[in-house]
C-alpha cells in the first residue's frame, strides 16, 4: 500500500512540475529551455494514461499550474492599493480558459495515440504532435473569446537568433520547431528506456545528431539584409508613469500641464517628428466638445511646436439620426441618441482642426474586461462588465487606419491587440512602413505581465521585419529592431522620455504576404488526420464480427 502511495504522490509530483516549467519558459525569467523539458514529460504523461477522463484530469492539472505560474499576474494585479476587485475575478477565469482549452489538444493527441500505436511505425503521434499543439495554438486567435498569450514560440524572445525564420512562419513556426526537438528528446529518452539503444548505439548519436543540428539550424538563417538606404525618421516617447487606477476622475488640467511639460521637454529635440503618448493617456474624451478646453490647452501647444502627437483616448462617437447604429449601441437617457465609446488612437497634427484628426478603433478587445465576447448577439451580456476606472464596454473598431507622417505611413496596435500576429501583419500588409504599440501596462506593476507583454513584441518586428516603437504608461516603453533586438528600453514606475532614429520600410516579409499560412496548415492537418481516424474506428467497428452466445 505504501509503495502504491508513494508511485502516486510521484506521479502527482511529476503532472505539478511539468506545469510548472511549462510557466517558468516563459518570460520574464530567462528559462527558455524549460519548454522543451516541459513538453517531453507532458508527452510521456499523457501516452502512459488509461483512459480520456484520465487525460482529461491530469491535463487540466498540468495546465492549471501552468497558469498559475505564468499569468497568475492578472489575479495579482487585483490585490494592489486602489486596483478593481473585477481583475481578481477575470485573472481567476483567465486561468481557467487557459487550462480547459488545452485540455481539447490533449484528449486530441491522445486519441491520436491511441489509434495508431499499433501501426507498424509506432511513431506516428510523434510526427502528429506539432501538427496538433500547432494548430491549437492558431485556434487561440480566433473568435472573440481568446487569449494567445502562452504561444510557447514566446518562451523563445530572448533566444533571438533561433526565432530570425519567425519571418516566414510566423511565431507558429517556431513553436513546431520547439515540438519537432521535444518529440525527438522524448524519442531517444523512450528508446534507452525502452533498451532499444544504449549508451553505444550509432542510431543513439544519429538521434542527438539530429537533434542537435533541428535545434542549430534556425542560427544559420539569413534573412534578407535592412535597407537602411531612406532617410531615418526619429521618434519621441513620453512615458509619463501616471497610477492607472488614480487617473480616472482625476483633475484633468493637472494631468494635462504635466503631459505638456514632458511634450516640450522632449520636442526641444528639433530632429523629433513624432512624440507618443501611451493608451487612454488622456482618462476623458479628448474630442469630445464637453472637455475642449482640455483639448485647446495641449492643441494650442502641438500647433506652436510644430511637432505631431499620438496619443491614446477613449473616444466617444454619437450616431446620426440616419446612421446605421449597432444593436449593442448605448443610448443616451432621456433622448432618442445612441453612442458608443471606443479605446482609441489619435493623430494630432500641428494646424489641424479637431474634426480632421485620424483615428484608430481598438478592434481586438480583452474579452471579459474591456468588452463581453459576442455582446452584439447577446446585448444583456454589455453591462455585465463594471469597471470604476473607464475602461469597460468599448465597442469595437472596424477599419484597420494606417496613420501618416512625413509620407511615412504606419499603423497602432493599442495594448493587447499587439499579441495577434496576423492582425498586426495585416496593417503592414495594407502599406505600414513602422508600427507603434501604445499600451497601458501600469495595471500590472512589476508583475510578470508587464515583461511578458514587452517581451512579446520581438516577435511583431521579425515577423514583419519592422521597426516598433512602443510606448507604456508606466513602462516598459522601448524600441525594437527589425531583428527584434531592443534599444532604449526604460525602468518599470520610471518618468520618462526617450527617442530614436527608425528607418521606415515598405519591403514586405513571406509572413506578411501570406499571414498564418503555417498554422493553417497544421491545423487543417491536424482536422484531416483526427477525421481520418475516427473514420477508420468507425468502420473497423461496424465491420467487425458481432460474437453470439
Amino acid at each position: 500500500m505504501k509503495l502504491t502511495e508513494s508511485i502516486f504522490n510521484a506521479r502527482i509530483l511529476i503532472i505539478i512540475l511539468t506545469g510548472i516549467c511549462f510557466g517558468l519558459s516563459f518570460p520574464p525569467v530567462n528559462f527558455h529551455y524549460l519548454i522543451f523539458l516541459a513538453l517531453v514529460s507532458y508527452i510521456s504523461i499523457i501516452i502512459n494514461c488509461n483512459s480520456y477522463l484520465q487525460v482529461f484530469r491530469i491535463s487540466f492539472l498540468i495546465f492549471l499550474f501552468s497558469g498559475l505560474t505564468a499569468i497568475s499576474w492578472i489575479a495579482l494585479s487585483g490585490f494592489r492599493e486602489g486596483a478593481d476587485w473585477f481583475i481578481i475575478v477575470g485573472g481567476v477565469f483567465t486561468i481557467l480558459f487557459h487550462t480547459i482549452f488545452y485540455i481539447i489538444p490533449s484528449l486530441i493527441f491522445y486519441f491520436i495515440y491511441k489509434h495508431t500505436k499499433d501501426f507498424k511505425f509506432k511513431y506516428v503521434f510523434l510526427i502528429t504532435f506539432p501538427f496538433v499543439w500547432v494548430g491549437f495554438e492558431y485556434l487561440q486567435t480566433l473568435g472573440q473569446i481568446n487569449f494567445p498569450w502562452l504561444i510557447i514560440a514566446y518562451t523563445q524572445t530572448y533566444n533571438i537568433d533561433k526565432i530570425q525564420f519567425a519571418d516566414i512562419t510566423g511565431m507558429f513556426g517556431v513553436s513546431f520547431w520547439i515540438c519537432i526537438i521535444s518529440c525527438l528528446l522524448y524519442l531517444i529518452i523512450r528508446l534507452i528506456r525502452e533498451e532499444k539503444i544504449n549508451l553505444k548505439s550509432p542510431l543513439l548519436f544519429i538521434l542527438i545528431f539530429i537533434t542537435l543540428i533541428v535545434y542549430l539550424l534556425p542560427s544559420f538563417y539569413k534573412h534578407a539584409p535592412e535597407n537602411e538606404n531612406r532617410e531615418g525618421l526619429k521618434l519621441g516617447i513620453i512615458q509619463p508613469n501616471i497610477n492607472p487606477w488614480k487617473k480616472w476622475g482625476s483633475k484633468y488640467k493637472e494631468l494635462n500641464l504635466d503631459y505638456i511639460n514632458q511634450y516640450k521637454e522632449i520636442t526641444k529635440d528639433t530632429s523629433v517628428k513624432l512624440v507618443i503618448m501611451p493608451e487612454t493617456a488622456f482618462p476623458f474624451y479628448f474630442r469630445y466638445d464637453f472637455y475642449n478646453e482640455q483639448y485647446l490647452l495641449f492643441k494650442n501647444v502641438i500647433d506652436s511646436v510644430g511637432v505631431p502627437l499620438l496619443t491614446g483616448s477613449p473616444d466617444l462617437y454619437v450616431y446620426g439620426k440616419d446612421e446605421e447604429t449597432p444593436v449593442d449601441a448605448r443610448k443616451f437617457d432621456n433622448t432618442d441618441k445612441f453612442y458608443d465609446v471606443f479605446n482609441s488612437a489619435l493623430l494630432i497634427n500641428p494646424g489641424e482642426p479637431k474634426d480632421s484628426i485620424t483615428i484608430y478603433n481598438k478592434i481586438k478587445l480583452v474579452a471579459g474586461s474591456e468588452r463581453m465576447p459576442y455582446q452584439e448577439k447577446l446585448t444583456f451580456l454589455r453591462d455585465l462588465i463594471k469597471w470604476g476606472v473607464g475602461i469597460s464596454a468599448f465597442q469595437t473598431g472596424n477599419d484597420t487606419v494606417l496613420f501618416n507622417i512625413n509620407n511615412y505611413l504606419f499603423n497602432t496596435a493599442i495594448c493587447y491587440e499587439s499579441v495577434f500576429p496576423g492582425f498586426i501583419s495585416e496593417f503592414v500588409n495594407k502599406g505600414s512602413e513602422f508600427i507603434v504599440i501604445i499600451t497601458n501596462d501600469g495595471w500590472w506593476g512589476e508583475l510578470s505581465g508587464t515583461y511578458q507583454h514587452n517581451q512579446y513584441a520581438v516577435f511583431r518586428a521579425i515577423e514583419n521585419r519592422r521597426w516598433i516603437a512602443r510606448c507604456a504608461n508606466t513602462g516598459i516603453s522601448c524600441f525594437i529592431t527589425p531583428k527584434g533586438e531592443m534599444k532604449n528600453e526604460t525602468g518599470i514606475n520610471e518618468k520618462i522620455n526617450i527617442s530614436e532614429v527608425i528607418f521606415p520600410k515598405k519591403d514586405l516579409t513571406f509572413y506578411t504576404k501570406y499571414g498564418d499560412w503555417f498554422a493553417k496548415i497544421c491545423l487543417y492537418l491536424t482536422i484531416s488526420v483526427f477525421i481520418i481516424l475516427l473514420t477508420v474506428k468507425f468502420v473497423r467497428r461496424k465491420n467487425s464480427p458481432v460474437i453470439k452466445n
